[in-house]
């Protein structure tokens, strides 16, 4: 016999006991018998309806405190339980969510430290190659231990490049060195970098050319960093043009915001580089990029002190072709 057939029979034998002891009609104890007896199957509907949604919740709520944060509770009916799974599966989503971001930096910290060291141990190898062999007391002629000095020079300036660039990153992206906003004019700081690094242009009879634009009006930004924008694009342009090419500086006003361009004769990018190309440490070619003094962060300052302006960063590219990189900067309003 089942249960609830066992607690109909103990109320009906109640409610008839009763009725007796009370003088009741025996139709009124008739009728109270049937009104139980079509009670109880709604009681038990109505128990299991509202005991299933609560049962889901405390399911979903072990798995998420197990550490299961993919449970999900899903639909229930009515609105009080429907209100309750909705919050704890909002819940484990941030939960989720949370956790694929630390992991994502965490990767990031690791290859970012895998990166720093490996960067430097070339030129601290080199560093100490050469100054084991002086201590030596070898080479003997002069000239070869002059040779072997500039040689520890070149690799502790790369060094040196290397450090200012991480703290220069550094600081951008954990905000420390938010833009100091002044009216800069654009075309007088691009002026400036080609002057600066015309001789470097000429050493390889590359023409370095800027562009002019009359009546260029002015922009909302930190000069100094608008200054490394420039440097950084057109250094690179000019380390990786061949010789006899040309790097060509451009702007444009555009709606509401200034667009400049560092245009290149050279080797050009392959397509499966240019989604990586503004990443730290990121090179297309990493033994050429070593040779040629580069520490692989020159692009993500430039793409951080960009955004950090309220403008994007873009490079459009094809191998032997060249590269042209460009960046805009908003006018005020």
């Amino acid at each position: 016999m089942t249960t609830t057939a066992t607690l109909f029979l103990a109320l009906a034998g109640a409610v008839l006991a009763g009725a007796g002891a009370a003088s009741l009609p025996a139709w009124a104890a008739a009728a109270t018998v049937l009104l139980l007896a079509a009670a109880l199957p709604a009681a038990r509907w109505l128990g299991g309806s509202l005991g299933r949604p609560l049962h889901d919740i405390r399911e979903a709520a072990e798995k998420i405190a197990a550490g299961d944060f993919s449970a999900r509770v899903g639909p229930v009916p009515g609105d009080e339980h429907r209100q309750l799974a909705a919050a704890l599966d909002k819940m484990a989503a941030r939960i989720q969510d949370d956790l694929a971001r630390l992991e994502s930096m965490e990767r990031m910290r690791r290859d970012f430290v895998a990166n720093v060291s490996h960067e430097l141990r070339t030129p601290l190898a080199a560093v100490k190659a050469y100054a084991e062999t002086l201590v030596s007391g070898e080479p003997r002629d002069a000239a070869t231990r002059a040779e072997f000095c500039r040689e520890i020079e070149g690799s502790a300036d790369r060094m040196a490049r290397l450090v200012d660039d991480l703290l220069t990153l550094s600081a951008l992206e954990s905000g420390a060195r938010s833009p100091a906003k002044e009216p800069v004019s654009v075309m007088r700081v691009a002026a400036e970098v080609v002057a600066a690094l015309m001789p470097l242009a000429q050493r390889k009879r590359i023409v370095l050319r800027l562009d002019p634009f009359p009546d260029m009006p002015s922009v909302q930004a930190d000069r100094g960093q608008l200054k490394q924008v420039f440097t950084n694009l057109i250094d690179n342009a000019v380390k990786y043009t061949p010789e006899a090419g040309v790097v060509r500086v451009g702007a444009a006003v555009a709606g509401r915001e200034v667009r400049l361009s560092v245009e290149d004769t050279g080797a050009g990018i392959p397509a499966e580089h240019i989604p990586r190309i503004f990443e730290r440490f990121y090179r297309v070619d990493k033994a050429r990029s070593r040779e040629l003094g580069g520490t692989g962060l020159g692009l993500a300052i430039v793409k951080h002190i960009v955004e950090a302006h309220g403008g994007a960063v873009a490079v459009e590219s094809e191998p032997g072709r060249g590269s042209t990189f460009r960046f805009s900067l908003p006018l005020p309003a």
